[in-house]
């Protein structure tokens, strides 16, 4: 059904922008990127993503799931961005919840659904980027109204079991977690390098790289170990372009290999058969790698 589509582009779009511009560089710059207290996030983060995969006694269709997920988001929203531990633990409860939910939603066949959910994110993300961090709470509200509504017109949508297509191994998850550890290292490295500032000078160059990199994903086929090559030649690049601080250049390299790498994560992660091992896989792909580059970052290891 088109309503269908429109709505799993939707949820996964907004949710997607929530947590780019709320969680990632809404409360982390609020916090100053300090690991100690932002830990309490990064706890209900890791035990929200893998909660979302178990039976909740009664409660076992996604979508319920989804609905109890979003309406914890919303409530925890109007209070941003001054939140105690408790509340920093549970924005990561819920967000943790829907990132393998939001996923598991889509069929084998729903290509174009998670490319429109992709551009609406990065489109809106790389828009209100520069938005300051401390006001963003008709942000955090309204994109979480949006996706709540989308998850209420998908109320009675069914996951086909037959789309979902694969279980791989661990090994094999390995190249997702080092892109999105070099990917988060160099985001988190570029926030606080003034010299470098490309989303408040380059923002609808930044944005037309996006699309760009999600059509070549869509659009240029090619086996998963040359997708696998090509990513790691286009953050050589990106990295390379960074220490020669060529910010026009970055703003052109750097947002189509976001755009590309994370096309190639969600294919894969989309035809997981489980939703347990999804969740499972999804602590280390998501959690465990983006913050071990934020890690990296504060530490200036890799940059």
């Amino acid at each position: 059904m088109m309503v269908h589509s429109v709505a799993l582009s939707l949820l996964l779009g907004f949710e997607l922008s929530y947590y780019l511009l709320i969680v990632q560089t809404g409360i982390v710059a609020h916090y100053n990127s300090d690991l100690f207290t932002l830990f309490p996030m990064f706890a209900g983060g890791v035990f929200g993503t893998y909660l979302s995969g178990r039976a909740w006694g009664i409660v076992k269709n996604p979508m319920h799931k989804i609905a109890i997920a979003l309406l914890l988001q919303l409530f925890i929203s109007f209070f941003y961005p001054d939140f105690n531990s408790f509340m920093l633990l549970l924005l990561g409860l819920a967000v943790g919840m829907m990132a393998p939910l939001g996923i598991y939603l889509f069929k084998a066949k729903q290509q174009k659904e998670l490319f429109f959910a992709l551009a609406i994110a990065y489109s809106i993300g790389t828009y209100l980027f520069t938005y300051d961090a401390e006001n963003r709470e008709i942000i955090a509200v309204s994109f979480t109204l949006v996706a709540l509504f989308s998850a209420f017109v998908l109320r009675n949508y069914r996951v086909e079991m037959d789309s979902k297509t694969t279980s791989y191994t661990f090994a094999s998850y390995i190249p997702l977690m080092l892109w999105i550890l070099l990917d988060s290292n160099l985001f988190e490295t570029l926030s606080r390098h003034e010299g470098l500032d490309i989303w408040s000078k380059y923002t609808f160059t930044i944005m037309f790289f996006h699309i760009v990199g999600l059509l070549v994903a869509y659009f240029i086929d090619m086996s998963r170990k040359k997708q696998h090559i090509l990513i790691a030649l286009l953050f050589a690049a990106s990295y390379s372009v960074s220490y020669f601080v060529l910010p026009l250049l970055l703003a052109v390299v750097y947002p189509f290999t976001i755009s590309y790498y994370n096309v190639v994560i969600f294919r894969v992660l989309s035809l997981e058969m489980h939703l347990s091992r999804l969740s499972f896989m999804m602590v280390f792909v998501g959690w465990i790698a983006s913050g071990a580059g934020l890690a990296l970052a504060l530490f200036g290891i890799l940059h």
